[in-house]
């Protein structure tokens, strides 16, 4: 019998915020743990909330042993590694006074938004070890800034928005991003329809095509990637990672939930074009004779599932500047969107603004966006950039048909 061992501990301060200040905050820790036995080709789980007691679960996911649940995988072998990022961003108790006066210089900034939604600080560490010498841990802290800016007077719920998540907190960067948004948004511009480079979040462009990556869509022929394993699909410029690496996403860990570990911390979908990888966990990518991406998630008590963690597209410009010279249309949100079994996109965009070399020039009214998968991914891809115009910003740029 194997067995592994995983524990979970997630501290953090969300402060809430209406009309621009912090009117209640909430504390928050939480301890999980897991064990995880394998014998003759089944698995036994136990979980635990709160400290966990080895031993104790240990016995139990035994137990669970004679449930039948089949999972023929195996722990992978001995590696010790940890990776801790401890650095205090903002002490806690110094949180609300210090959110509170960057509130105070954004809403000096931008008088005529009201803020609301959520600010918190986090704290995360997972350990793992299996019975097989493999001891990883990984942690780190990360502040979260998800601020909704409704235009006062319009009668939305809101407008617009402003975010950020990082593991540094630059109040006078993050105040002269946001002062540039707000000043195009009371710009008002104009597109003619037609074709134009769309520049978006990493997540709101390949979020709708996750799925097509799953292996269990794959091997039914659901997905539209179904055959494709090993072969050029895509274009040249495109790589497209699953990004568990902490240097690049804040918070994140460097190993799956079945002890996994990938050479640089980012498990590859798509390599310079070509479709390398699918999600999978061991157990599905044992049953369907599939590598293994290492992106197995689980709760506390439950066998592994899939997980995923953020989108990493390899960058191809230094900045957004460089990435779309010239007039493009910058996607602050998008909600509604759909692909269609044969491959078309489609999405309405209730937030955007029209660019020009790199820089907001005003906001365009609601519109629509659409493409082929292929093509959006292939001959329509134009690339990426990172850390431009925040740092731990991830933005793409497609071509896409645009309509009023």
């Amino acid at each position: 019998m194997e067995k592994e061992f995983l524990t979970n501990t997630h501290y953090s301060v969300t402060l809430n915020v209406t009309d621009g200040k912090i009117d209640s905050f909430r504390e928050q820790e939480e301890t999980t743990g897991t064990v995880r036995v394998y014998e003759n080709g089944c698995i036994g789980v136990a979980g635990c909330l709160g400290s966990p007691d080895e031993k104790a679960l240990t016995e139990k996911a035994t137990e669970a042993l004679s449930l039948g649940i089949p999972y023929p995988c195996m722990p992978d072998g001995a590696l010790e590694q940890e990776i801790i990022h401890d650095e205090e961003i903002i002490p806690v108790a110094k949180l609300i006074p210090t959110m509170q006066d960057f509130l105070d210089r954004l809403n000096e900034a931008c008088p005529r938004f009201a803020f609301s939604n959520k600010i918190s600080l986090n704290y995360k560490r997972k350990e793992y070890h299996n019975s097989l010498g493999r001891h990883l841990t990984s942690s780190g802290r990360n502040v979260d800034i998800q601020l909704l800016a409704q235009n006062r007077g319009s009668g939305n719920l809101f407008d617009t928005g402003f975010s950020y998540n990082g593991n540094h907190f630059d109040a006078d960067a993050l105040l002269s991003e946001f002062k540039k948004e707000y000043d195009a948004f009371y710009a008002p511009a104009d597109f003619t329809p037609g074709r134009y480079p769309v520049v978006m979040e990493a997540s709101s462009l390949f979020g709708t095509f996750l799925q097509q990556f799953v292996a269990e869509m794959y091997v039914s022929g659901a997905s539209l990637l179904s055959g494709r394993l090993g072969q050029k699909a895509f274009s040249d410029r495109l790589t497209l990672r699953n990004d568990m690496n902490p240097e690049t996403n804040a918070g994140a860990y460097f190993f799956d939930d079945e002890g996994c570990v990938t050479s640089d911390f980012r498990p590859t979908l798509i390599d310079k074009g070509t479709l390398t990888g699918l999600l999978t966990t061991k157990k599905s990518a044992d049953t369907f004779k599939l590598p293994n991406l290492g992106t197995a998630a689980s709760t506390y008590d439950g066998v592994p599932c899939l997980g995923f963690n953020r989108f990493y597209v390899e960058p191809t410009a230094p900045t957004l500047m460089a990435l779309v010279p010239g007039k493009a249309v910058y996607v602050v949100m998008a909600s509604g969107g759909d692909t269609t079994p044969d491959g078309h996109f489609a999405s309405p965009v209730q937030m955007s603004y029209l660019m020009e070399n790199g820089k907001l020039i005003g906001r365009l009214p609601d519109l629509n966006i659409s493409g082929n998968f292929y093509d959006l991914l292939g001959k329509d891809y134009i690339g990426a950039t990172c850390d431009d115009p925040l740092p731990g910003s991830m933005l793409c740029a497609v071509t896409m048909d645009l309509t009023k």
